[in-house]
């Protein structure tokens, strides 16, 4: 476990947090920051124990002193647990795990496990599994607390970032733990996304530009945006396409 914690100053504007949690596949991660102001106050990562269930882990980091002793005005829990979409008028909640089922035929999942957000902007479901009982653990102790899928709503933050965007298509790459989330526009309208599991810039950068091949767009012309890239990731797209752009995804 390792935490970085900062100054609280007099400012009010401080005094108002949000808490963002990350559901990972061995714990969570946590994000205190102000909503005055956007700074970060704290990150901890908090790991589960050998004989410890993952709603047990989330009770625990929820009490630790340093994430309990504040009032927050806003919490989200975010799953990074494999997601889908569908379009939009085409959801219906009955049929969300045979519809998760078609991507992801492997997962031992309930109906009363599949969560769904709508993506309004985009005109589509997210449709993602999440165990009960961290959802009732995480509503114990703060009931109004938002669950989301963590690539939903990065796209819905491209699709914001898009707004008043006069290209017709836009092309997209997330930069993940492990991996590269990959989307497309169509006139602010979702065309393509997937995740891809990836280590290194190496292979990220093949299935940046593996997509962009497949989706037949235009090396000179199209924009690329790049999402929590490194230097050397974005000199390395640079290399093969004319536009880029390297922003930071604030999730």
């Amino acid at each position: 476990m390792h935490g970085i914690t900062m100054p609280v100053t007099g400012n009010k504007s401080l005094l108002n947090y949000s808490l963002s949690i990350r559901l990972c596949t061995d714990g969570f991660s946590f994000l205190v920051s102000s909503l005055g102001s956007g700074q970060t106050l704290l990150q901890e990562t908090l790991r589960c124990g050998d004989k410890e269930t993952m709603s047990e882990a989330l009770v625990r980091g929820l009490q630790l002193p340093r994430i309990a002793g504040r009032h927050y005005e806003r919490v989200i829990l975010y799953s990074t647990l494999p997601s889908t979409r569908v379009p939009l008028d085409e959801f219906r909640r009955e049929d969300m795990l045979a519809l998760y089922r078609l991507t992801f035929s492997g997962g031992a999942y309930r109906p009363e496990e599949m969560c769904f957000q709508v993506l309004p902007s985009l005109e589509v479901v997210e449709i993602f599994p999440l165990q009960i009982s961290i959802v009732q653990a995480l509503k114990q102790h703060f009931p109004s607390a938002l669950v989301q899928g963590l690539y939903g709503a990065m796209l819905c933050h491209i699709a914001e970032m898009q707004q008043g965007s006069m290209l017709p298509v836009s092309y997209h790459a997330v930069v993940l733990d492990g991996g590269v989330l990959i989307a497309t526009l169509n006139r602010g309208k979702l065309h393509y996304a997937n995740i891809f599991r990836a280590v290194g810039n190496q292979n990220i950068l093949y299935f940046i530009l593996y997509v962009w091949k497949t989706l037949a767009l235009d090396a000179w012309h199209d924009l690329c945006t790049l999402y929590s890239a490194d230097q050397d990731l974005y000199n390395e797209v640079c290399q093969y396409l004319a536009n880029v752009e390297l922003r930071d995804m604030n999730i």
